[in-house]
Order: structure tokens, then C-alpha cells, then sequence
């Protein structure tokens, strides 16, 4: 939630707050405040900045969002849930940028891994379908498609479905 500025400065105010109150025998607030420090650089290596990435990604800043997942050096270190939104906040990034293999690749690894919530696999599946569709897969994309609707979706995703499922069977 934490941008890697915002982490690096916090954890230099803590440590400076600690020199500031080790003079004055308040040793357990020095612990405190250090440990912390400490768990803005764990936050850093099991979270990063997807979370904030990601609310980009819905506000439509897809720049910034790239901006922000860029900066994860290691997304190996991210937890598992992260792990799986880091690659579908790239799958988007290069949905964006139409480059359709990647963006493929990067949704099916957030599938594999596997989302918090079944909207936003349903939301992965619609993308790989109509990422499929892009790359005129169109037996993929109504494997895609079916998939999709075997899950609960918002009223929002369901009208997608359909709109995409349209321009599937008008092609092929």
C-alpha cells in the first residue's frame, strides 16, 4: 500500500525518531519504532506495490500503474496472493499495449497461481478470452467464454461476456 518513496522515507523517520529517544533511556519506544521500521521492509518483499498498481489499473492509469510494478525487482519474494495480482496488473499492462502474448501468458499465470475472489477470475478468464479473440483463437476464446460463465457474474462482467461472445460467433 506503501509506494518504495513513501517505505524508504518512513523508515528513515523511524530510525532517526530512535537515535532521538536512545539518549533518553526509552529503550522499549527504540524497539518498538525499529521493529517497525523492520516490517516496512518485510511489507516491501511480500507485497511490494501491487496493490497500488492495481488500483490504478481500474482507475485507467495503466502508466503509472507500469511506473509502480516496475519497481518490484523480485516478484518471486511477493506472497501468493500478490504473486497472482502482479501478474494479472501485467496482463492488463500489456492487454494495454496490445501485446497479446503477453498479456496471455501474464493472466494464465495469475489463473495458475489462483485470485483471491471468484469475480476477478471470472474478470481473468473474460480477458483471456478476449485476448484469445485478439489473436484470432476463437476456438480458445469460447473455451474461455464457457469457462467464464460457470461462475457468478456481476451484471457488469456478464454484459462484456456477452458482447464478446457476439463478436466471437460473428467470426467464426
Amino acid at each position: 500500500m506503501f509506494t518504495p518513496f513513501s517505505r524508504i522515507l518512513l523508515i528513515i523517520l523511524s530510525i532517526v525518531f530512535a537515535f532521538y529517544l536512545y539518549p533518553k533511556d526509552e529503550y522499549i519506544s527504540v524497539g518498538i519504532i525499529l521493529f517497525s521500521s523492520l516490517l516496512f521492509v518485510y511489507g516491501y518483499y511480500r507485497y511490494g506495490t501491487v496493490y497500488i498498481a492495481f488500483e490504478e489499473i481500474k482507475k485507467g492509469r495503466f502508466d503509472k500503474a507500469e511506473k509502480l510494478i516496475s519497481t518490484i525487482k523480485n516478484p518471486m519474494r511477493l506472497s501468493k496472493s500478490h504473486k497472482s495480482y502482479y501478474h494479472f496488473t501485467l496482463g492488463y499492462i500489456f492487454s494495454n499495449k496490445q501485446e497479446w502474448e503477453k498479456s496471455f501468458t501474464e493472466f494464465n499465470k495469475a489463473l495458475e497461481i489462483g485470485l483471491r475472489t471468484k469475480n476477478d477470475t471470472s474478470i481473468v478468464l473474460l480477458n483471456l478470452a478476449s485476448t484469445a479473440f485478439e489473436q484470432k483463437n476463437f476456438k480458445e476464446a469460447k473455451e474461455f467464454i464457457i469457462k467464464t460463465r460457470t461462475y457468478k457474474l456481476k451484471p457488469i462482467i456478464a454484459s462484456e461476456v456477452a458482447k464478446l461472445e457476439i463478436e466471437i460467433n460473428a467470426v467464426a
